[in-house]
């Protein structure tokens, strides 16, 4: 998906920047949509369907953990399979698979919460999200040119973060938990920004035109990744 961004004979390099513009808005537009109908159907979970949502939750949570296992393997398998992300039909089958396969166990994590907890919870995930885009699209530096330092940086992030949650585990540190989110949601805005800039192009990579299901599941989970770290507080 990201490839970089060189081409031995110009002939042969087709697109324009009308063409990124109508990808990158494609891509939003999916990703919107998967937003939409995730959000949807935790509302859903925690009024009209909170009694049948908390007793699935009770009695099949292993069932839903391997469901999102599930979701989370699926989608590796989309991402490096080119031939099926380009396949018609079955890429958008295998997309909406992972789509709900990776929203329905989350209910699991809600069903103890309040609404106005979940969405206060996700408005900040949102907010976190729009701003590591903003600022991904609008600086100068190219991030997709440094993917060494990039792996660095969220490597030591990771390994910290491992650090603090071992700690909250083992000596009951419930505070531990807050720099294990802060540093987890650092490791997820590194990967933001840069499929942020790959998406919109210009960079040293970029994203291919026909990923367009890809890089908006790419963003999706990248936002629900930022949106469980909140569902603890």
């Amino acid at each position: 998906m990201f490839e970089p961004n060189v081409v031995i004979w110009p002939f042969f390099e087709t697109e324009t920047v009308a063409d990124r513009r109508r990808f990158t808005i494609k891509v939003l537009l999916l990703f919107l949509a998967f937003v939409f109908a995730g959000l949807l159907q935790w509302i859903l979970a925690m009024t009209l369907l909170s009694n049948f949502c908390y007793l699935m939750a009770k009695n099949h949570s292993s069932a839903l953990f391997l469901a999102f296992v599930a979701g989370l393997f699926i989608f590796m398998i989309f991402a490096i399979s080119k031939s099926i992300r380009r396949t018609k039909c079955l890429n958008w089958i295998m997309t909406l698979f992972i789509v709900e396969l990776l929203v329905v166990p989350i209910i699991a994590l809600m069903v103890d919460d309040s609404l106005l907890h979940m969405l206060t919870g996700f408005l900040i995930a949102s907010v976190i999200f729009l701003f590591c885009v903003i600022l991904a699209a609008t600086m100068p530096t190219d991030i997709t040119t440094g993917g060494l330092y990039i792996y660095l940086m969220t490597l030591g992030f990771y390994l910290l973060s491992l650090y603090c949650i071992v700690l909250y585990s083992i000596l009951n540190l419930t505070w531990m938990y807050y720099p294990f989110a802060i540093l987890m949601a650092c490791v997820v805005a590194f990967f933001l920004m840069y499929h942020v800039q790959c998406i919109m192009g210009g960079r040293a990579a970029a994203t291919k035109l026909y990923d367009d299901l890809y890089a908006a599941l790419l963003l999706f989970i990248e936002l629900l990744a930022l949106f469980i770290l909140t569902l603890y507080f």
